[in-house]
């Protein structure tokens, strides 16, 4: 066994992979529908450090972590930009509040029950620290503390109440979703739903209040929600545009949610006893993979299809997502649109758009700027109170990531990255990071298992557990959050990707989780560095 600790000491790419694949092993196994899934790799490593911490000391260095955790960061944030701002406007106060408030709680919680216990100002700073996982506040409170007799101890009760921070965060998330499940369960079939009830139908044109109007006129999209796809006119098909003013006994294909078609059938006159799909002599349908870096970012309204092809998009699929197309629709990389069509112009519209999968492929230059623009911000001293702190290497980056998400791309440089490469080097980045602070937290946790010790851990569970509790009510009251965004909330709150990975997939992998993640991380990782800085001082 000695041989094996020695091996793995001095191996530290075998020790990361090892931690790795027995995290995954763990994450797999299920009791009682809980799984810990990613979160997995974090327990081995905590378990294998302490276990074989009397022969030998196993540590991975720090930058296999921080790279870990940039790549993650950095990856939900190009994610999350998008929806990120339209959901401040639409519930970003609430949201924030109740973060705060269960920030202040937590403080609170941890100084009363510090005193009780008779712990110093140190050991209460640390402890907040680890309970709500915050390593730059760790940071913040040791610069604070540097140069007395207490600078050390911060970082002893943060490794003490950090596994146990996690560990309930996860617990209470899961119990959260599991005492929801049939409200959770509602939120995950609706978007299940959206994902694949898109339908087509050919109607007759026969309502007066149709007649003699253009099809923008009528505000088709908006009035419906659906897309006039076809015409057939007599026996001439032809595929319409805004401009396309319809006449008595014009057949239409309409496109759209099965609740929106019967909308449109009601309005326009009646089910046509042919379906103009069948006819492909003249108009036919391709779906066209978007693979040209300067159409991303672009709206389906600028790109003007129909007048280019005298085309027409009658859906989007982005992901695992079906989107009904409309004009301020913005494009990214790897969209597939199926569009309609004359037949002799879908091989020039093809062409036009790309349609190669070989295009598909990652800007190396735009995400090296993106992440060195993290890591520029994450180390930007930011004066308040008195005190300078930073954003750190979960803050920079995030930051960056949500204004380049947003923007898509700029000039040549395309920030968003092909969904499956986002999600590849999302995983790959928390992976690292849960394996680095598992493997060198556990070693530590070892040697502080004493009377003190226990009281720190006791009072971080409490101080993790209520805060997250909390967190979770106020963002439903006054955040109007559903159970899927309390859970991504909630997870910022925290400011910890290995509940963030939890959550996402207890939402069966909706965006939501992110963009809720998002939400509130700025304002958590700053209250969270403020806040420890003043139990350090004050308590």
């Amino acid at each position: 066994m000695t041989g094996l600790v020695e091996l793995l000491a001095r191996e530290e790419l075998l020790l990361l992979f090892t931690v790795i694949l027995l995290g995954l092993a763990l994450g797999r196994l299920e009791y009682r529908g809980l799984r810990l899934g990613m979160a997995g790799v974090l327990f081995a490593g905590l378990g294998l450090s302490a276990w074989l911490h009397p022969l030998g000391e196993l540590e991975l260095a720090p930058q296999i972590k921080e790279l870990g955790l940039l790549l993650f960061v950095y990856c939900v944030g190009l994610t999350s930009g998008p929806g990120f701002f339209a959901a401040w406007r639409s519930r970003g106060l609430g949201m924030n509040l109740a973060c705060a408030a269960a920030l202040v709680w937590g403080a609170l919680l941890a100084c009363v029950a510090g005193w009780l216990f008779g712990l110093n100002r140190a050991q209460i700073a640390g402890l907040f620290c680890g309970a709500l996982t915050n390593t730059p506040a760790l940071g913040a409170v040791s610069g604070r503390l540097s140069g007395t007799a207490l600078e050390a101890i911060p970082a002893l009760a943060y490794s003490l109440t950090y596994p146990v921070g996690v560990l309930g965060a996860l617990l209470l998330g899961r119990g959260f979703a599991k005492w929801r499940r049939d409200e959770l369960a509602g939120e995950v079939a609706r978007q299940a739903a959206s994902r694949v009830a898109i339908e087509s139908r050919s109607v007759e044109v026969t309502n007066p209040r149709a007649l003699g109007h253009s099809i923008g006129e009528l505000r088709v999209r908006d009035e419906f929600g659906v897309v006039v796809s076809r015409l057939r006119r007599g026996e001439v098909d032809s595929v319409p545009n805004k401009y396309t003013v319809l006449h008595a006994g014009d057949v239409i294909t309409v496109v759209g949610t099965l609740a929106s078609i019967q909308s449109a059938i009601e309005f326009f006159g009646r089910v046509a006893s042919e379906r103009l799909e069948l006819r492909r002599d003249r108009v036919d349908m391709r779906r066209v993979l978007v693979s040209k870096r300067e159409f991303v970012g672009l709206t389906l309204g600028e790109l003007d299809l129909a007048r280019r092809f005298n085309a027409q998009v009658t859906r989007l699929r982005r992901a695992d997502l079906d989107l009904i197309p409309s004009d301020e629709l913005r494009l990214e990389l790897g969209d597939r649109l199926r569009v309609v069509a004359p037949v002799e112009r879908l091989g020039e519209l093809s062409r036009f758009l790309g349609d190669s999968e070989r295009e598909i492929d990652v800007d190396y230059v735009a995400l090296a700027v993106g992440l060195c623009v993290g890591l520029l911000l994450a180390r930007v001293p930011i004066h308040l109170f008195g005190t300078s702190i930073t954003l750190g290497t979960a803050g920079g980056p995030l930051v960056a990531a949500l204004i380049f998400g947003r923007l898509g791309r700029t000039g040549k440089l395309m920030w968003a990255l092909p969904y499956e490469a986002n999600l590849s080097l999302r995983e790959i980045g928390l992976l690292l990071f849960l394996a680095g602070v598992g493997v060198n937290a556990g070693g530590k946790l070892a040697g502080l298992m004493n009377r003190e010790g226990l009281a720190i851990i006791a009072i971080g569970a409490c101080v993790t557990v209520t805060t997250s509790a909390l967190a979770l009510v106020l963002m439903r009251r006054w955040g109007g959050a559903g159970v899927v965004a309390a859970l991504g909330g909630t997870s910022g709150m925290q400011t910890q990707p290995a509940t963030l990975a939890a959550a996402f997939e207890l939402s069966q992998r909706s965006e939501e989780t992110y963009v809720a993640y998002a939400l509130v991380y700025p304002l958590a990782m700053i209250g969270k560095i403020l806040i420890a800085q003043l139990l350090a001082v004050l308590a």
